[in-house]
């Protein structure tokens, strides 16, 4: 019965009608695994049923669960599904009643904030000793009395994040401009709200002796406007940091200096010395963040410095010393850039990448003529994205969009699929500002292309799809959107019927995902023990438990590419310290017949440490997966969490842009690791 529930899931079925039945099972994990399985399907035929189990399931688990699976829907809620979860914080259960505070943050609409507003100052007037609660980042078992404090902070961070006001910060900040609570939940919430009315407590946070918590107060700082602008909104607790023995504080620091200079506010007299000081020293980080520095902050000795870093063995920090030279010398780095050569592929690559941020308008001759012929296609790939986010910085007056857009269009045929990917991507980007006869030529060149391309991997596919329905009053977009009904991949298929159900087509059910065989998903649910994966690096070993129970499909495949050998020799691609690291995707074309895999929200964390899937948009993973530095609650309910460090964060707080991973190797307590 469970693996015909997880097969309707993976599938994304509802099994005319069957899985929907499934809630009144007299097993109550039948039924907690089926209303997970409606909530992952995500469409709005799984509202009602999930809202009636929440009213009246005796189990609190299956309860839980359909709270939970009401705030990862696709759709917004209705009003009585937000009446249901409001109605569910008064639930017996405090299981229940957490994860209905999550799933009002995540749906709860416009009246999320009301909501779980009065639920947190309910929370914070029964608890005692939530002032002087501490917690280590690392640890990654949640159960505590915090928890229903924990969930309603992060709730409110998300009503913020979709737009709403959040009120204001009297949850917090008392009249002496003191925060009620030094823990790092708080401060992250803080931090996330960006409110004026909080700079008392950013800079309270600043100074404190956890590094996480000054971290995050750091940031407040940085990212935080005053509400006027001459009011000094704290730049002077930064000046305490630049020799903090903590690398994720000198990072964090040199971040908010450039995010206070961008916005033209004071920085206290020591940022230069401390920027020219960062630069030249052995942490790769915090030398990253500093060059970022430099490209908005001037300093005399700073010309000398960055000619040197153009020889730097690392091309992140080659490209970030190209992009400061331009703001402190422009005329002789366009003289430098004329003669311009970088033997390393990643470095050319991280050069388009980095010079897109850079607004001047020779910067698009470079990348016309320099970079997108390039004989390595990640480098054209970085070059197509880099025409579109300097088009985007760029005035008006310095555009040339006929330039870019031809560039464009030539590429939707390029033969890599991460190429013609990107080039339909970057058109989408610009269809408004597109004129009516040249958007529809590129609509010609996007359909063509995209029923010539029948690979299992339907990257180009999809990005032609969003690009297409993207723009058009004259029934263009929901043509195109029928026409990929009939897709071949689930992912697009799934684009297409969502996107016609938001514009009130009426439309059947799409064909569903492929499924397994029985026995696979029968394995899945009874694995003998919780499987471990060794992620063996340049820098050493990070052993991570993987969460089978919670997300089976992903956790197969991962072990199944694992034991293929197909991480052997990937590069860590993306390294954003305090934050995250991402790896898995090939250089020599193993990925190009890689099948998505369906999305497996589950209601784990992301603590330091998480394993999630890279995806781009819902059922889209594939092998690409990152690892969080530091907790990441955003995507808590929104990624894909599949496994956990266990040992080896030290290994993991060393890697850096281009260190390899040399094998994985993993341990199911059937078949011995390799």
């Amino acid at each position: 019965m469970l693996a015909r529930v997880v097969a309707l899931e993976d599938s994304r079925s509802f099994g005319g009608g069957w899985l929907q039945e499934q809630v009144h099972h007299p097993d109550h994990e039948v039924r907690r695994q089926t209303v997970l399985a409606l909530g992952r399907i995500g469409r709005p035929e799984a509202v009602a049923p999930l809202a009636a189990v929440l009213g009246a399931d005796p189990a609190g688990s299956v309860r839980a669960a359909a709270a939970f699976a009401l705030g990862i829907v696709e759709d917004p809620l209705p009003e009585e599904a937000v009446s249901a979860l409001e109605a569910a914080l008064g639930d017996a259960s405090r299981l229940v009643r957490e994860k209905t505070t999550e799933a009002l943050g995540r749906r709860g609409g416009s009246r999320a904030a009301e909501i779980v507003r009065g639920r947190l100052d309910r929370l914070l007037s029964e608890t005692a000793g939530f002032a002087n609660w501490r917690e280590d980042v690392e640890v990654s078992s949640r159960r505590n009395s915090y928890d229903r404090i924990r969930l309603a902070l992060f709730a409110l961070a998300r009503v913020r994040d979709d737009g709403q006001d959040p009120g204001g910060p009297g949850w917090l900040v008392g009249a002496d401009g003191i925060p009620a609570s030094s823990w790092w939940a708080a401060a992250w919430t803080a931090s996330r709200l960006r409110q004026p009315e909080l700079l008392p407590a950013y800079r309270f946070y600043a100074g404190s002796q956890d590094p996480v918590v000054r971290m995050l107060g750091i940031r407040g700082l940085g990212l935080t406007l005053p509400t006027t602008p001459d009011e000094v909104s704290g730049e002077p607790e930064l000046g305490q940091q630049w020799n903090n023995p903590d690398e994720a504080v000198r990072v964090e620091a040199f971040r908010a200096a450039a995010a206070i200079a961008r916005a033209d506010r004071p920085l206290p007299a020591s940022t230069g010395g401390a920027v020219m000081r960062a630069v030249r020293e052995e942490t790769p980080a915090v030398r990253r963040e500093a060059l970022a520095a430099l490209a908005v902050i001037r300093h005399p000795e700073a010309v000398e410095v960055l000619l040197d870093l153009l020889q730097a063995p690392a091309p992140d920090l080659r490209a970030g010393a190209l992009r400061a030279l331009h703001h402190q010398d422009p005329t002789g780095f366009f003289l430098l850039l004329s003669g311009w050569s970088d033997r390393d592929p990643a470095g050319r690559r991280e050069a388009a990448r980095t010079l897109a941020k850079v607004r001047d308008p020779r910067i698009r001759n470079f990348l016309l003529r320099n970079l997108l012929p390039d004989e390595d296609e990640g480098v054209r790939t970085a070059a197509l994205a880099a025409l579109v986010g300097l088009e985007a910085l760029l005035a008006p007056a310095d555009r040339d969009l006929e330039a870019v857009l031809g560039a464009l269009t030539a590429h939707l045929e390029a033969s890599p699929i991460g190429e013609r990917t990107a080039a339909a991507k970057a058109l989408g980007e610009l269809a408004e500002r597109i004129p009516a006869g040249a958007w529809s030529r590129v609509l010609a060149e996007l359909r063509r292309t995209a029923a010539a391309d029948r690979g299992a991997r339907p990257d180009y596919r999809l990005a032609a799809l969003r690009t297409r329905i993207r723009r058009g009053t004259d029934g263009a977009p929901i043509e195109a959107a029928r026409e990929a009904l009939a897709d071949p991949a689930w992912a697009v298929r799934r684009e297409a019927h969502a996107f016609l159900r938001r514009s009130g087509e009426e439309v059947s059910d799409p064909d569903p995902a492929p499924e397994l065989e029985a026995d696979e998903y029968d394995a899945m649910l009874h694995p003998p023990f919780t499987p471990v994966a060794w992620i063996e690096t340049d820098r050493g070993e990070i052993e991570v438990e993987l969460f089978i129970a919670d997300a089976p499909r992903t956790v197969w495949r991962f072990m199944r590419m694992a034991r293929e050998g197909f991480y052997e020799g990937v590069r860590f691609e993306r390294v954003v310290p305090n934050a995250a690291v991402e790896t898995g995707e090939p250089p020599d074309g193993r990925s190009a017949a890689a099948e998505a895999v369906r999305c497996e929200i589950n209601e784990r964390f992301a603590m330091r440490g998480s394993l999630g899937m890279v995806r781009d948009g819902k059922d889209t993973g594939t092998h690409r997966f990152f690892v969080t530095l530091l907790p990441q609650p955003q995507l808590n309910g929104r990624a894909t969490l599949f496994g956990q460090v266990r040992n080896g964060f030290r290994v993991l707080d060393r890697i850096r842009p281009g260190d390899r991973i040399r094998r994985i190797r993993v341990w199911d307590g059937i078949t011995p690791p390799g």
